[in-house]
């Protein structure tokens, strides 16, 4: 059997994909392999008349060990390597590396892995579960390796040899690497943050969300019309003459932070949208009248939102698949895509009702002028109420600029401005739409890259073809007067009181099997701290845990809502977060015992607050 063939045996039973493209990839006839002074053998690659050296021509193992001494692998969850060479450097690194962090190595070039395969005995390597290989990986197969997997400690490592064969591509992939880990780790504080919130709002606006019409009653009903999407970044200001201007001629679809900004403008949006779940962002409709503006938003919003705001609402559906029981029984509703920033939102919902093309203005993502929100703001208005001798406006405005590391990109006005990883994210998002009818006419602020650029002055949109005003009133009177609606709500009511008083009694009874599991969990954790363990105990403390964990996973109908509202402690305990692992060191033992208990109490309390969800529920839907 060839080295080659011997490879490739190990890596089809790990990574079939992987084996078959390596299998059938011919031979890049531009790489040779060369034999070094210590023996070993390195690839040299030819670019035109010039030869590349990958790896060292002396001693390719010495120049690896130097290479990864700069760092030390055990401090790290996930180390990401740009290049596969021959693998000098990852054999390198899984020597030093811990057994359960992940080695991601990323090649470009998968003739280079094969040539590899066919010059090294990589066997080890390739059979080891911490090592992940991947070529040209998009972000589904980030998302893929990072799977359960702790992304805590990050390091990102470049292979000298391997950058110098494509420095472009490689310097892509780490960008897109980096960005990925980025909006996980934003995704999970997001998550453990909001969780109960989300679930809490989505309960509470029961009435409001069986009641409200469907978003969807506006999609494609202004095929061709264009929309301004109003952001509320700091150079709104700039943009509201030509936001006047159309206001006749195109869609307008503002932010919830913007709102008020076009009001007191004597600007009246078409739309408006929100859809974070916190209280502050209800107080953006504090003080404003009634209007013809439409909110839409979903039910995740703080139930402050539709008593502040003084005009019809209408809900989109549920984003999270565990509350998706509830449009089960009241009926599906049009969807919204989420990008993490309300401006996301606003330019979906845009495309969606057929707009085109849909114009951004106020979409800095960047601190244009050192500030972060438009002038005028409810946060803008928010720091001046609270500036004073020990703290002015421009020391609020510097700790938001500081809150994150800054980044600075290329600026709409030229040079270079700041921004943050955050809002990097969000440039990623747009320029991820690959929307050629996306035009970013804001005023200042970062470049979205790979979304057309054009000064707002020299947009010129054609006169109203329809009255948009009085559209959007006679599409949403036929909603609201649908003859058939009140007795669907009313069956719509019974059917929800019906499926909650199940689950109430389901939680009801799995809430004593999660308290006498959390139990069993402390005792596991104090035999596994005694010098002197007492085996049969552990074995029988074993035996009650592994029927509780019976029990809990045949409550089909509970058990994925109860995880829903314990993902903090899930990603606690996945992503290495807050558990204490680096106080005193303890045992594998012991930590696994801890981490069980740990799980075992958020489950109990996620069931509790169901518990407590499921009553206010009945009484809303009782009212």
């Amino acid at each position: 059997m060839t080295l080659l063939e011997r490879n490739l045996s190990v890596l089809k039973g790990k990574n079939p994909e992987l084996h078959s493209l390596l299998a059938a990839v011919p031979d890049d006839e531009t790489i040779t392999a060369e034999e070094t002074g210590s023996g070993d053998r390195v690839p040299q690659v030819a670019r035109g008349a010039k030869k590349v050296m990958v790896h060292s021509r002396f001693d390719p193992v010495k120049e690896a060990e130097r290479f990864i001494s700069e760092i030390d692998p055990s401090d790290y969850d996930l180390i990401v390597v740009m290049g596969f060479g021959f693998a000098y450097h990852i054999q390198v690194l899984l020597s030093r590396m811990n057994d359960n962090a992940v080695l991601a190595v990323v090649e470009k070039n998968p003739g280079m892995i094969r040539a590899a395969l066919a010059h090294r005995d990589l066997s080890a390597a390739l059979a080891d579960p911490r090592l992940v290989v991947m070529v040209t990986p998009g972000e589904d197969d980030f998302a893929e390796m990072l799977r359960g997997k702790s992304s805590k400690r990050v390091s990102f490592i470049t292979h000298r040899g391997s950058h110098q064969l494509d420095p472009d591509y490689y310097a892509s992939a780490t960008g897109l690497a980096r960005s990925f880990v980025s909006t996980k780790e934003v995704n999970i504080a997001t998550l453990a943050k909001f969780e109960k919130i989300w679930s809490s709002n989505i309960a509470r606006n029961l009435g409001r969300f069986i009641d409200s019409p469907d978003a969807g009653i506006f999609y494609g009903k202004f095929t061709g019309i264009p929309a301004i999407v109003v952001a509320a970044g700091p150079s709104l200001h700039m943009s509201m003459d030509f936001i006047r201007r159309n206001r006749d001629s195109a869609l307008i679809v503002a932010v919830d932070t913007a709102y008020r900004i076009l009001v007191r403008a004597g600007i009246e949006p078409h739309f408006c949208l929100a859809v974070d779940p916190q209280v502050i962002n209800a107080r953006y409709f504090e003080g404003t009248g009634p209007t013809e503006t439409v909110l839409v938003t979903d039910p995740t919003v703080h139930p402050a939102t539709f008593r502040l705001f003084r005009g019809r609402a209408v809900t989109a559906g549920i984003a999270f698949e565990m509350m998706k029981w509830i449009e089960k029984i009241s009926g599906a509703r049009a969807e919204l895509s989420h990008g993490g920033s309300v401006s996301t939102n606003a330019y979906d919902f845009a495309k969606k009702l057929g707009a085109s093309p849909v114009i951004m203005t106020g979409q800095d993502l960047a601190f244009t002028g050192g500030y972060a929100h438009a002038r005028g703001s409810y946060l803008d208005e928010q720091v001046h109420l609270r500036t004073g001798r020990l703290g002015t406006a421009e020391m609020f405005n510097r700790r938001q600029l500081t809150a994150l590391p800054p980044i600075f990109v290329r600026g709409i006005g030229g040079g270079r401005v700041q921004t943050n990883q955050k809002m990097v994210i969000f440039m990623s998002w747009f320029e991820k739409r690959n929307d050629a009818d996306l035009i970013n006419a804001s005023a200042g602020g970062a470049v979205l890259p790979g979304i057309r650029h054009v000064r707002s002055e020299e947009i010129r949109l054609p006169g109203p073809s329809r009255d948009i005003a009085a559209s959007i009133k006679s599409i949403l009177a036929a909603a609201e007067n649908d003859g058939s609606s009140e007795g669907l709500r009313s069956g719509v009511r019974d059917a929800l009181a019906e499926k909650i008083d199940k689950m109430s009694r389901e939680v009801d009874s799995i809430i004593p099997v999660l308290q006498r599991a959390a139990g069993f969990s402390e005792k596991l954790v104090h035999e596994m701290r005694a010098k002197r363990r007492d085996q049969g105990k552990v074995d029988y403390i074993l035996t009650k845990l592994a029927e509780s964990d019976r029990i809990i996973e045949s409550k089909s109908g509970i058990k994925d809502l109860v995880s829903f509202t314990a993902q903090r402690v899930i990603h606690t305990i996945t992503e290495g977060y807050d558990l204490g692992e680096d106080e005193a060191p303890v045992s594998e033992d012991e930590m696994v015992a801890r981490r069980s208990g740990y799980l075992y109490r958020g489950l109990l309390e996620g069931a509790l607050f169901n518990r407590k969800l499921f009553a206010r529920m009945s009484m809303i839907l009782e009212a």
